[in-house]
């Protein structure tokens, strides 16, 4: 039976209890009803140095205000953004993208001409750009070998799939909608009245048979990527959200990049290890220096934790309180290419629950947005932070497994 979602899930209060990760792989009988997967891409953002976690959240004891803590500028010299800034709308691209370029009229607006910015996700790609339109001298400094952050479409499948950030939630009024159509990119949209969830004998479960630990690692763990004992209690209230379907980019989600281009410098693979600052001065150590008068740090939350770069003088108190006390998400995904469907092909979301928490529960079928064999198992939270460790092959297994059952 197909199930009414809305992006915040089922909306159930249940408390998730642990969720057993099994180490013994699948027996081939298992499994040998299943077409062999032609590929597979695993995301492992908490291992990746330059994320260290997927998005922020509002965690226990934190404050909408520790936002805005991190945002602040210091004297005009050194200024903060992306998602973990934005108050509005954290843990969104939209939401990144805008607080870059509210960072870049706060440095036009200090006089400063010189502008470093560590950073090329969109946060910063967005200030760069506003910042030299506005005639600023801007030298952009990225650690990875590519621009986009945690926004990243991988092809070497030969299919675009979506690594970091997938949808445009709410198209009305999003700006991303706006650069999305300038651009003339195609997008498909998400029906998250979609869902079909099925037991472990491959049996079509109603709503009222779906257990309380599916919907509420659904309503939190993928949500925000973390636990509702995680969270704070104002953390589904935190942020505005725009109206109208999500969508998708069937040929991925990088082609908005091309939008931020600019008359700014662009340094990869240098990645920053201290920031010595004094008013209207910054001297940024990489293996390619650089001096300005301002610089912009758009660093995932996940990083600044590491106390990665190192800052002379130190941050002031109140923003290393709040990269203390926010909460930097996880959410995981395992795609897997088949040479064809074997599940419901139009359903847009799929599940499989037993009476226990399970890792691979939830499913996004891309098959109807990208018109290839795709599905895609998202985990969160916890259930992610213990599958990090395990090899690919052992999670492939672990998702086959599953599968299995699903479609008995």
């Amino acid at each position: 039976m197909q199930h009414r979602l809305t992006r915040r899930g089922f909306l159930t209060s249940a408390l998730a209890s642990s969720i057993p990760v099994p180490t013994a792989l699948a027996s081939p009988a298992t499994i040998s009803r299943l077409p062999d997967p032609t590929g597979h891409l695993i995301t492992r953002w908490a291992q990746d140095p330059f994320a260290r976690g997927s998005y922020s959240f509002l965690a226990k004891g934190a404050r909408p205000e520790d936002r805005d803590a991190l945002a602040t500028p210091i004297d005009d010299t050194l200024f903060f953004a992306g998602e973990a800034c934005s108050r509005d709308h954290p843990s969104t691209v939209h939401g990144a993208m805008m607080s870059g370029q509210n960072a870049a009229r706060a440095i036009l607006a200090s006089g400063a001409q010189q502008i470093a910015i560590i950073g090329a996700g969109i946060a910063g790609l967005a200030a760069a750009k506003r910042l030299a339109d506005a005639g600023r001298s801007v030298t952009v400094t990225e650690a990875r070998a590519r621009i986009g952050g945690r926004l990243f479409s991988d092809q070497s499948h030969d299919v675009p799939l979506d690594l970091g950030a997938s949808w445009i939630h709410g198209v009305r009024g999003n700006p991303l909608t706006r650069i999305a159509d300038r651009l003339g990119l195609s997008r498909r949209i998400t029906d998250w009245e979609s869902f079909e969830v099925f037991d472990l004998q491959g049996q079509d479960l109603d709503k009222d048979q779906i257990p309380d630990w599916f919907e509420t690692r659904w309503d939190y763990d993928l949500e925000y990527g973390a636990s509702p004992a995680e969270l704070d209690r104002r953390a589904q209230d935190e942020g505005e959200e725009y109206s109208g379907p999500h969508v998708i980019f069937p040929s991925g989600y990088d082609q908005i990049l091309p939008a931020f281009a600019g008359a700014y410098d662009l340094l990869l693979s240098n990645p920053v290890t201290e920031v010595s600052h004094r008013p209207g001065a910054v001297r940024i150590t990489a293996p390619t220096p650089i001096t300005a008068e301002a610089c912009l740090i758009t660093l995932p939350l996940g990083v600044l934790k590491q106390a990665t770069p190192a800052f002379d003088p130190p941050l002031p108190k109140a923003k290393r309180a709040a990269i203390t006390t926010l909460g930097m998400g996880l959410l995981d995904k395992t795609y897997l290419i088949f040479p064809k469907t074997f599940w419901p092909a139009q359903t847009h979301f799929l599940g499989v629950a037993g009476p226990r928490p399970s890792p691979f529960a939830h499913w996004v079928n891309f098959a109807p947005h990208i018109g290839a064999p795709v599905l895609c198992a998202f985990n969160g939270a916890e259930a992610a932070r213990q599958l990090d460790d395990l090899p690919d092959a052992q999670l492939v297994d672990m998702a086959l497994r599953k599968l299995a059952e699903m479609t008995r």
